[in-house]
């Protein structure tokens, strides 16, 4: 019984298994057995349905794992065999869990019934870009870009040595990029205390005002021509060198440029309405029939509540 549930040690089976049960041209993968352990038996269709329960987005990404498809089929393996032995133990005959069975059976439903709203809304195929454009063309100020300037540094940090050595540094790897006999990215590389130099060879990219301590910003958009060098400037980190690379001035981005998110927005604003208008259909349809009272029967406390839990599942037919 221990190997049966140490499924880690039949990994490679049990992806090869799904890997052959859903091949282009295998017959019926659907009903292809994956894992079998006496009456209990896993199928591609059981596989499906819980790579269904996975976010969109992401069941691409499970497909193409072998560890999340043998995690998928642990989990739906493992509560098969747990779901057996509840039955064994009567434990399925409980008013609760049979009530909890219900509303999860209904709560699945329900929300395959909002899928499906979903896709009927897009078969309409409404022009979400149209809706996009009208959006853009209403709140352009939104879509402004700061003026924006693109810079490396090189950092010299006083932490391990007096202020005044660091001082002398930093002026001497000044006086290097002045000569310009190597590139400030080499220069960075060679002499920057920045964490993130190895990485980036001291490239910080774009910054606009308020991204970064006020001396720094103070100092980087000081500098006009790509090119030109920062004095030293002492900020909190240290010392720095800055060095411009490119300049972009306040602008607004153009409709192509924010087109997909604008069209990705309207689409879901469209989605939520048809839903949101459907719910309240629901909730706002004649003859529900409310009972208050009750609802204050159901006050954590209330007298002469008791929890379901606490009452176990009675076998003696009284």
């Amino acid at each position: 019984m221990h190997e049966i549930f140490n499924l880690r040690g039949l990994a490679s089976i049990l992806i090869g298994l799904v890997a052959m049960a859903f091949e282009v041209g295998a017959a019926k993968p659907e009903k292809e057995v994956l894992i079998r352990y006496g009456d209990v038996v896993v199928t591609g269709a059981d596989y499906r349905a819980e790579l269904a329960t996975v976010p969109e987005q992401y069941r691409a990404n499970v497909d193409a794992s072998g560890e999340r498809i043998h995690q998928l089929l642990d989990k739906i393996f493992v509560y098969r065999v747990l779901a057996q032995e509840a039955r064994e133990q009567g434990l399925d005959q409980n008013p609760l869990i049979q009530q909890r069975a219900k509303l999860e059976v209904e709560e699945i439903l329900g929300k395959a019934r909002l899928r499906q709203l979903r896709e009927q809304a897009l078969a309409d195929n409404p022009d979400f870009e149209a809706l996009a454009r009208e959006r853009y063309q209403a709140n352009t100020e939104q879509y402004q870009l700061p003026e924006q300037v693109k810079v490396s540094h090189i950092l010299i940090k006083a932490e391990e040595r007096s202020e005044e050595e660091a001082k002398q540094l930093v002026e001497k790897v000044r006086k290097l990029a002045l000569t310009e006999e190597k590139p400030f990215a080499e220069l960075a590389v060679e002499y920057s205390e920045d964490s993130s130099v190895k990485r980036n060879k001291g490239d910080l990219g774009f910054i606009a005002r308020g991204n970064t301590v006020k001396p720094f910003e103070e100092a980087a958009f000081a500098l006009q021509q790509p090119g030109d060098l920062s004095p030293v400037v002492k900020s909190r980190f240290g010392f720095h060198i800055i060095r411009l690379e490119e300049r972009q001035p306040a602008r607004t981005q153009s409709f192509e440029q924010v087109k997909d998110k604008l069209v990705q927005q309207a689409q879901q604003t469209y989605l939520n309405k048809v839903v949101q208008t459907h719910l309240n259909q629901i909730r706002n349809a004649e003859g529900i029939q409310m009972n208050r009272k009750a609802w204050q029967n159901l006050k954590q406390g209330s007298p002469g509540q008791r929890s379901p839990e606490a009452t176990p599942a009675s076998n003696s037919g009284d």
